[in-house]
């Protein structure tokens, strides 16, 4: 069913919850994630000094609160997940989720929402952190082993890919119709052109792979007011599943690798690359890589980091698209918004497009420089502001920068806030709201957070996200 998905859409921006899912912590994360929770982030601060946490002094007339300091941090089954669109209004994306009106779409319906997705589209991604732990010490810094999901896509139409997708032969390019020897209806072009020449500035691009990673951070300075900690992170990458299509200045450029399990079929094509079977295996495998640094200051933090340095060899199931000529087409178009169900009725299972097998395809990772300052005011109070940019614009890449601002909050000893502003990533203006809660001395945490709260009171251009984690032990 991914056959049209993995040579017809566009777009140069995906999603970020890889940058965002870690839970208590809403607007800034790059200058104060810390142990695992770094992993990804900035591993400069696994280098952070453990220290026990005084919430609040002792007075002649009451005991101070504090807790002591920890080493060890556990978690799994850690993650997030983001959707949003600005194609869609919030039902519109609601029903993509729970397909209560799948299969439904009149004529009228079809039309309205080849309308809504010309030049626009759903970006998705989900971090799942699997396995996470982490030991940090004063006298040689910290280690974190994690073992991650990470899934991003985005689906993106410019006019003529929106119309063929819902509208299916009834679009205005299929001038005439005909019946073929089943008996079936076909809409065809007396004037018919490349997908190419159709497609321009219509990009897919979805990866998913999991990451086994190792991480260490150092405290390489420090005095009585200044602090400089440094670190690095190396990744093991197993790829299930890349799509990169892109169809850009007259040119197509559209090639897959997916996972036997999912029973994609690319027609008669063959391809040495081949695997048989519908097993769970990666088809292909590579290395990544972090670094960063942290520069403490008294109360005040500035964290820099480059993350996801690396690349991906597919050595599996590898096909490209040869750009062709688009005629025939016997579908009605999409019946609802589901992409990953509704594809196959205009791809004919390979027969629209001619595939080519490959031995083997590099795909580069999705690199981002991350820059957060923030603000330690009180122990109730921290301020901060973080910045995203991305480097390139491959599979899984962010597109645009993104920048927030917030404050964490924390009333009670055992629970802690986070809101703030921000704006990019294709959202527009968001505001994310975090909680975490820490309990038994600050043995157990657990935490929820969201990237986007105006959702809940808006119509367009909604952000659905979750962050949350339940068992997040420290010992």
């Amino acid at each position: 069913m991914w056959t049209l998905v993995a040579v017809s859409t566009n777009s140069v921006a995906q999603t970020e919850a890889a940058d965002f899912s870690r839970i208590g912590f809403g607007a800034f994360l790059t200058s104060v994630a810390s142990d695992y929770q770094c992993v990804g982030i900035n591993p400069a601060n696994l280098g952070f000094v453990p220290t026990d946490d005084v919430f609040r002094l002792s007075t002649p007339l009451e005991f101070g609160v504090t807790r002591i300091k920890r080493h060890w941090s556990f978690t799994a089954a850690e993650g997030g997940m983001s959707l949003h669109s600005d194609a869609l209004s919030r039902s519109g994306l609601m029903d993509m989720i729970t397909q209560t009106s799948s299969g439904t779409f009149s004529r009228e319906d079809k039309i309205a929402a080849a309308t809504a997705f010309a030049n626009k589209g759903v970006r998705f991604s989900i971090d799942g952190m699997l396995v996470g732990a982490a030991y940090q010490s004063g006298q040689w810094g910290g280690i974190a082993l994690t073992v991650r999901e990470r899934l991003a896509g985005t689906f993106r139409f410019n006019k003529d890919a929106a119309r063929l997708a819902f509208e299916g032969r009834h679009f205005e390019y299929f001038d005439s119709l005909a019946v073929n020897f089943n008996g079936d209806t076909v809409g065809y072009s007396t004037q018919p052109q490349r997908f190419s020449e159709l497609f321009n500035g219509t990009r897919l691009a979805m990866i998913w792979y999991r990451e086994y990673g190792a991480s260490y951070g150092l405290q390489l300075y420090h005095d009585a007011d200044l602090q400089l900690y440094g670190g690095a992170s190396v990744r093991y990458l197993q790829g299930y599943a890349l799509i990169d299509a892109e169809v850009q200045t007259g040119n197509l450029h559209a090639m897959s690798a997916i996972s036997p399990f999912f029973g994609i079929s690319y027609g008669k094509a063959t391809s040495s690359s081949y695997i048989p079977g519908t097993d769970f295996v990666p088809v292909g495998d590579g290395w990544s890589m972090d670094l960063g640094v942290t520069v403490a200051y008294n109360n005040t933090s500035l964290g820099l980091a480059v993350v996801d340095v690396g690349s991906i060899v597919w050595d599996g199931n590898v096909y490209a698209a040869k750009d062709t000529i688009l005629n025939g087409m016997s579908s009605t178009g999409f019946s609802s918004y589901n992409i990953f169900q509704e594809a196959p009725k205009i791809t004919g299972e390979g027969n629209y497009f001619k595939w080519e097998g490959a031995s083997e395809a590099v795909s580069t990772l999705p690199t981002r420089i991350r820059v957060g300052l923030s603000h330690l005011y009180s122990t109730h109070w921290r301020f901060g502001i973080d910045a995203i940019f991305p480097l390139n614009t491959v599979s899984g890449s962010l597109g645009e920068p993104i920048v927030s601002m917030g404050a964490d909050w924390r009333p009670l000893v055992w629970l802690r806030l986070g809101s703030g502003i921000g704006s990019g990533g294709n959202m527009g203006t968001f505001i994310p709201i975090s909680a975490m809660f820490s309990l038994f001395g600050g043995m157990w945490e657990m935490g929820i957070a969201s990237r986007d709260v105006i959702t809940l009171f808006t119509v367009n251009r909604p952000v659905l996200s979750l962050v949350m984690g339940v068992a997040r032990i420290r010992l």
